[in-house]
Parts: structure tokens; C-alpha cells; sequence
């Protein structure tokens, strides 16, 4: 774990490999530790770099994100303390909301986008009313009861009990103001469908079978919706798919990389898939 003092916080992260860069921006209520099958697998080819958010993991709270935009500007900080001007851009769940922000705000810096276990929708009225309800738990309570709430969502039913034990790790080593603060910030998030036709960079987008948040159905829509993207359908893995299925979810953005390492970055070619 290296660390980089990024607006105001101590940011940590985890940089290994000597390649193109690919940057793994965490989903919710995790950390970059989520990435680590992805590390250890990538690295050999790329320079992975899987940071913290802010009030997650071994990044400090500060004054917390009160949007997404907060966490995509970190980010963008990040790879210039790191000299690295463009990157390979990856993001599960919440890390695909953040890819949407990083996005609008810079697109110039993103050579291509993998997109996993996510959706562009804002949320409902509902959803939004749900997130400030746990923001609020995780205030007055902390992370236990969100875990215990969240794991049966994340994880297959059949997902070995070792494995669920690591998860829930990563969700108890984050700071509850951190947590209550992302809660509120991707309650807050803009609709990015009118943002998917107009992404020009090759995209991959990737979603578990079982994924029951945001299931295939929406994974299709960004398929639809970015032209010449790719996309593939990770059997018998639900949210956290790059834990579930890793050698298959690997295997996708390590062909799909390597597919478009050679030639200019414009649309991808149009295809589908099921590993």
C-alpha cells in the first residue's frame, strides 16, 4: 500500500506492474483491496492502479465527497501525482457512477472503459430515501448492520463462506463517516444516459448472471446505448463479479485491452459474449 496526500487526504492506493496503466476504481461499501485478484492477475501486463476512495479503506475521511464529482477530481489528482496523463478506466458498481463523473470531466484522459456490474439510471425517489435511511444507520450504528444488510446482495448464495468473510472485512475496514458520505453522494448522482452516446473510447462492459442490483438488463442498456462497445455475461457471479468469477472477469478486460492496445482508440468493434 503506497499513499499520495491528494486534496487534503492522505490517499492510499496500490500501484504494481510496469505496462499500460489501468486504473480499478472500487465499488460500495468496499475499497481498492477489492481488486486484488485483479492485481495480482493484470500487473503482469499492466500498471494497475486500484486507489481508496476517500473514507475508505486507508484513505482519510477529510471533508468527505458530497458528490460524485469530489471522488472522480481525487482521482484525476492521483494519476497526475503518479505522471500518468491517460489511462485504461475500470469501475464496478459505484465505480462505474464515479467512471460516468471522471468522465464528464475529463475524457480526454481515458483511452478506455470497462464497465462492471453498474448502470447510468439515476436512482429513484425510493432508492434515494433507502440510501439516506443506512447513511443514518451507519451513523448512529456502524458497519455491521450494513454488512450484514449488503452481503446477501453482493455474493452468490453459493459463494464459499472464506470468501464472504474477506468481503465483509473490506466493508468493516472503512470509516463510517466515509461510508454515510458515498451514500449521499451517489444518491445525488446525475442520469448519465444522455452522456452513453457520445463515449468514443473502445468500452467493455461486464455484468454477473445473478447480479440482482444492477442486473444484466441494465448492462445490456449501456451495450445498446455505447456504440461498438463489447459486452460479456459472467455466468453464476452476482455484484462483486470481479471476485466471484476472476479468472473469466480477467480473461474479459485482459482480451479486451489487449484487443485495442494496438490500434487508435475510436469505437470498438461490436460484440457479446458469456464466460
Amino acid at each position: 500500500m503506497q499513499t499520495a496526500t491528494i486534496h487534503g487526504i492522505e490517499m492510499g492506493y496500490r500501484a504494481e506492474g510496469d505496462g499500460a496503466p489501468l486504473l480499478l476504481v472500487h465499488g460500495f461499501p468496499l475499497s481498492g483491496a477489492m481488486w486484488q485478484p485483479q492485481i495480482s492477475a493484470l500487473s503482469a501486463r499492466y500498471r494497475v492502479i486500484a486507489p481508496d476512495l476517500r473514507g475508505f479503506g486507508a484513505s482519510t475521511f477529510g471533508g468527505g465527497a458530497d458528490s460524485l464529482d469530489q471522488y472522480a477530481d481525487d482521482l484525476l489528482a492521483l494519476l497526475d501525482h503518479l505522471d500518468v496523463r491517460k489511462v485504461a478506466l475500470a469501475g464496478l458498481s459505484m465505480g462505474g457512477y464515479i467512471a460516468f463523473a471522471l468522465l464528464r470531466r475529463a475524457a480526454d484522459r481515458v483511452s478506455a472503459l470497462v464497465l462492471a456490474d453498474t448502470k447510468a439510471a439515476a436512482d429513484s425517489d425510493e432508492a434515494r430515501q433507502k440510501r439516506e435511511q443506512n447513511a443514518r444507520m451507519v451513523e448512529t450504528r456502524g458497519l455491521e448492520p450494513l454488512a450484514d444488510q449488503m452481503l446477501p446482495n453482493l455474493l452468490a448464495d453459493r459463494t464459499p463462506q472464506g470468501q464472504q468473510q474477506v468481503v465483509r472485512g473490506i466493508i468493516m475496514a472503512n470509516q463510517p463517516e466515509g461510508i454515510a458520505a458515498a451514500l449521499r453522494a451517489m444518491a445525488q448522482r446525475p442520469d448519465s444516459t444522455p452522456q452513453l452516446s457520445a463515449i468514443n473510447v473502445p468500452t467493455l462492459i461486464m455484468v454477473g448472471s445473478e447480479d440482482t442490483l444492477t442486473p444484466p438488463g441494465e448492462a445490456r442498456k449501456l451495450h445498446e446505448a455505447i456504440k461498438g462497445s463489447q459486452f460479456v455475461e459472467l455466468s453464476g457471479a452476482a455484484h462483486l463479479s470481479n471476485i466471484e468469477a476472476p479468472a473469466a472477469f480477467n480473461a474479459a478486460v485482459d482480451s479486451f485491452l489487449g484487443g485495442n492496445s494496438t490500434r487508435a482508440y475510436g469505437a470498438g468493434s461490436q460484440s457479446s459474449g458469456r464466460w
